[in-house]
């Protein structure tokens, strides 16, 4: 397994409450409290995980599972941009389908920047939706105004 994989399945893990993360140092020792250490239980997907670590790693500020008022929680923020890493399983019924549609209007009417990126574009497709990202993070137009 390469390191983001391990610390997506360790998310997975601690998000579903199958281990503490003192089981995850102990079990990998030295090591283990390295990784553990980047392992964030809130993440809900193993997508989300890797944006979240390959962000990270470039030097971005990323909050997980932030409250949006209006909208709810979002998988991650950078700044004013929302980042949503949709799933098959939770994002094509009729009803979630309309519900996504309806949070992407709040949130954008909000004065909220939103990008939704499926497990293809994470996994096969990481250098054009980085390229996405960073077309919204150059030009500092995620950046939060007071």
């Amino acid at each position: 397994m390469t390191e983001e994989h391990w610390i997506a399945a360790c998310d997975s893990t601690l998000q579903l409450r199958l281990a503490h993360r003192s089981d995850i140092v102990a079990e990998l020792g030295p090591r283990g409290r390295d990784l553990e250490s980047r392992c964030d239980g809130r993440s809900q997907s193993g997508t989300e995980t890797l944006v979240r670590l390959r962000l990270r790693a470039l030097g971005f500020e990323v909050v997980v599972q932030p409250a949006i008022d209006g909208v709810g929680r979002v998988d991650l923020r950078v700044g004013k941009l929302l980042i949503e890493c949709d799933s098959k399983a939770h994002h094509t019924s009729l009803a979630n389908y309309r519900n996504d549609r309806r949070r992407d209007r709040a949130a954008l009417i909000r004065g909220w920047l939103k990008m939704r990126f499926t497990y293809d574009d994470v996994v096969y497709g990481w250098d054009d939706a980085l390229d996405s990202i960073r077309a919204i993070t150059r030009p500092r137009r995620h950046r939060m105004r007071d």
